[in-house]
């Protein structure tokens, strides 16, 4: 059984890498046939000695452990709070009522425009990137547990009464179980909001070190775009999307084990 499920997965994975593939395939022929700007578009195989350079002086291997690091911090720290809001909003009418109009107007507010009000409340150091971060992944998160406790059966509750669970044991054993893949699909959404919040708090605002390790990916690749390092532009910008990638297929894999029972 458990091959008949694993075959497509992993046949789906290697299709997926084929455009890939193409592309720099594509990338390499054009360059080797003089067709592209140098000064714009330099080889892969730059770009891969570029990686190689940098994860020997350790300014790329750094950069990649700061982002993570901010990433990560920013994202338990808001979506940690966004489940406990949204679960609360979707359990309780009053919650609701108190919560949810001033959370609606306020996620309608673009991640970047808090900058401004955040440096001038925190300056630009680790505290306010990852209030940043923290901040966009709070959304996603509330308003997916929001919509999972909310939208549980009324049927569901009912077993609930039945068997006179109290409130703890109904959200224990039937509100949240039942809530899981919306609370997924949110921590989902929210790792993928807090990651580019990263980036744009790395590149925007290049101050600040975690433990010497430098400012980031954002403010490795704004380094690059000033000092016209297209190897290091295009470096920065693959390890981004492989990261995010990565983190994202985590969730998902994190998913399958915590709802078997949910189709992805």
């Amino acid at each position: 059984m458990s091959d008949t499920v694993e075959r497509p997965e992993t046949g789906l994975f290697w299709k997926a890498l084929l455009l890939p593939a193409a592309l720099i395939a594509l990338w390499a022929a054009a360059d080797a046939a003089g067709w592209s700007n140098r000064d714009l578009f330099v080889s892969p195989l730059q770009v891969v000695q570029s990686a190689i350079a940098g994860f020997a002086d350790g300014s790329l291997s750094g950069a990649t452990a700061a982002t993570l690091l901010r990433a990560l911090a920013g994202w338990i720290i808001g979506a940690g709070a966004g489940l406990l809001v949204g679960t609360l909003i979707g359990i309780s009418g009053l919650a609701r009522g108190l919560f949810n109009p001033t959370i609606n107007s306020l996620r309608q507010i673009a991640l970047f425009a808090w900058i401004p009000l955040l440096s001038a409340w925190f300056g630009n150091g680790e505290t306010m990137k990852i209030t940043l971060i923290a901040l966009g992944a709070f959304f996603p998160m509330a308003l997916g547990a929001q919509a999972g406790c909310q939208n549980v059966p009324e049927g569901w509750r009912e077993v609930g009464k039945v068997l006179e669970l109290s409130r703890r044991d109904t959200l224990r054993s039937i509100i949240l179980p039942a809530a899981m893949p919306s609370i997924v699909a949110g921590a989902e959404l929210s790792l993928n909001v807090a990651w580019l919040g990263t980036f744009g708090a790395e590149y925007l605002i290049g101050t600040g070190y975690i433990n010497g390790m430098g400012d980031g990916l954002g403010a490795y690749l704004a380094a690059a775009r000033e000092y016209a390092r297209m190897d290091q532009v295009l470096l920065g910008v693959l390890f981004l999307g492989l990261i995010g990638v990565t983190l994202d297929r985590l969730v998902i894999g994190f998913s399958r084990k915590a709802i078997p029972w949910h189709r992805h």
